[in-house]
């Protein structure tokens, strides 16, 4: 019987691994800027407004930077290097095109705003209407809260079949997948996807080294 591809940290490179790294660290400054800006900017209740929410009013440019630069991280660096560790078998393409897509959506996210809602920003009357602006950041906001679930789902079926990981970490990853679809309020529901995936992340990467084969070697993505 032919052996599951690994996901070996001595088999993979170091520029997979860098480019790990670096959507790690992406999702990480992500976090802390939305909550630092959260705890921060006048008006805002960090507990039941949305984090797209930070996008409008005075310093609204911090957040949809902190979004569209998060977006290019996970579309350049975290989708590909995913699929390079990865290679062949379960989820080898359906985990990282769904990271591209999740980046693809937080550029979008970055660049088209929510309308005032909710009070916040202070003054601001809510349209009657959603600008098209708005019904453009929403779906986006849809697509890439679905593409991060999914996207952890699968990765969870990969793990199952990596004999060095186990089907602890599968179960462990399958609920976060599954939690991040239930956030109920939209302050929870944007705080649970996002922070799921970067917690996620920093586990999964970070024990990589720890899986190390001696003597593998990286094959090219696809074999």
């Amino acid at each position: 019987m032919a052996t599951p591809p690994s996901l070996d940290g001595a088999s993979l490179s170091p520029a997979t691994l860098s480019l790990l790294a670096a959507g790690v660290l992406g999702a990480l400054l992500f976090t802390v800027v939305y909550l630092v800006e959260g705890a921060t900017r006048p008006g805002y209740d960090a507990w039941t407004d949305a984090v797209s929410l930070l996008s409008l009013g005075p310093g609204g440019w911090v957040q949809r930077a902190n979004f569209a630069l998060f977006g290019l991280v996970t579309l350049l660096a975290a989708a590909p290097g995913w699929r390079r560790a990865l290679r062949s078998g379960t989820a080898a393409v359906g985990h990282p095109a769904l990271k591209a897509i999740e980046g693809l959506g937080l550029v979008v996210i970055g660049l088209r705003s929510q309308d005032p809602a909710d009070g916040y920003p202070p003054g601001a009357p809510t349209p009657p209407r959603p600008t098209t602006s708005a019904e453009i950041h929403l779906f986006s906001s849809f697509v890439t809260i679905t593409a991060i679930a999914l996207g952890s789902l699968l990765l969870a079926r990969r793990l199952v079949v990596e004999p060095r990981w186990g089907r602890g970490w599968a179960v462990f990853i399958a609920l976060f997948g599954w939690t991040s679809t239930h956030g109920g309020p939209a302050s929870l529901f944007e705080r649970l996807s996002t922070g799921v995936a970067t917690l996620l992340a920093v586990l999964v990467v970070g024990r990589l080294p720890a899986q190390a084969r001696p003597g593998g070697g990286e094959a090219p993505a696809g074999d």
